[in-house]
């Protein structure tokens, strides 16, 4: 295994090389946080990194990898002389691997190794034998997202595993509340995902998915629902529709207006208003959704993809890059497309229409 040490301590640096190197590891090392950043980009498969660093600490060294393509995926365990629980529980959050304290032992480190490839192998192939089945996905960088929710959790419960007898209630609470996050994150991906592949299904084969008929007043009250939707800020929202009833999947169509309005509260800032309207044109309706964010070049919106995220490291969000794609998906399925259009000089703000047949 290609393995990068992180860690300014020459001694320490040193014996760790020598322990990995002779159990059969090839091993490149960094006495920097920069210089870790940069030789990660070299594709090692699994870092091992100090938090005390001098110039960028471990925290930021993680921070700054998950946002490069191609190092999002690489374990990363941390090193560290501190056995601070809050350190442990803003590296999971982050998305390490695995944490151990020093001094260490060589079994400490040959386990935690060993430990991180069985339960990376399962997970990995998995995702390979997915990018292998479907065309749509190759090249899709969403694993990364599907795999870091998943620390939180697994690294919450070995901590709680690890010291039941003697964690207090408050750090119960806050390893429980970590576990949740993770849990609740996974849950949402895995919903999105869902939905997209039954969308994909509907369009390719219609006859096997009979659509129903739907109020498009009701759907768009229920995409537009706060309650339902925390990314919404009430106060910045403004929604007007007429009535009209098209044919649809309720469900499907409400999900996919809801990802489109939730899109549009996240990349913009408080106080920027949302529109959400509908209205009938001739034997069409338009449900029509705009803002005042960043927006999408003239070259990004011609190429709108599953599984593709735009600006991902200046805007730092997270997802699997499908909000658009499961609009597209929703609006033809019925019959209908989706337009995505510039409302701003500098191309800044984003219109997104639904142009649907209505009955």
């Amino acid at each position: 295994m290609k393995i990068l040490i992180v860690e300014d301590d020459a001694s320490i640096r040193e014996i760790l090389q020598d322990l990995l190197e002779i159990n059969g590891h090839t091993v490149t090392a960094a006495a920097d946080g920069q210089a870790g950043i940069d030789l990660a980009q070299l594709g090692p498969e699994l870092i091992l990194c100090d938090i005390g660093l001098p110039d960028k600490n471990g925290f930021e060294v993680l921070a700054a990898l998950r946002q490069i393509e191609t190092c999002r995926e690489i374990p990363f365990i941390f090193l560290t002389a501190r056995a601070d629980r809050d350190d442990q529980r803003r590296g999971m959050a982050l998305g390490a691997d695995d944490y151990i304290t020093k001094p260490f032992t060589q079994r400490d480190i040959t386990e935690a190794i060993a430990a991180r490839i069985q339960r990376q192998q399962p997970l990995r192939a998995r995702v390979a034998q997915l990018l292998a089945e479907r065309r749509t996905e190759i090249g899709a960088n969403w694993s990364h997202e599907l795999l870091t929710p998943l620390n939180g959790v697994l690294g919450g419960l070995a901590l709680i595993e690890a010291e039941a007898d003697t964690i207090k209630p408050n750090q119960l609470r806050e390893l429980l509340a970590l576990i949740r996050d993770g849990a609740e994150r996974q849950f949402t991906f895995s919903r999105k995902l869902i939905l997209f592949y039954e969308l994909e299904r509907l369009k390719t084969n219609p006859s096997k998915y009979p659509l129903g008929r739907c109020e498009a007043d009701e759907i768009i009250y229920a995409a537009a629902n706060p309650a339902d939707h925390p990314a919404i800020r009430p106060s910045d929202l403004n929604v007007s529709c007429g009535v009209a009833a098209i044919a649809a999947t309720s469900s499907h169509l409400t999900a996919a207006l809801s990802e489109i309005i939730e899109n549009a509260f996240r990349f913009s800032r408080p106080g920027d208003r949302v529109n959400v309207c509908g209205n009938r044109h001739g034997h069409r309706y338009h449900i029509v959704v705009t803002d005042h964010g960043p927006g999408l070049t003239a070259e990004q919106r011609a190429h709108l993809a599953p599984f593709t995220q735009f600006d991902r490291g200046r805007q730092e969000q997270q997802g699997l890059g499908l909000g658009l794609a499961i609009a597209r998906l929703a609006a033809e399925s019925v019959g209908g497309e989706l337009r995505v259009e510039a409302t701003g000089p500098g191309e800044r703000g984003l219109k997104v229409t639904f142009d649907l047949p209505s009955l």
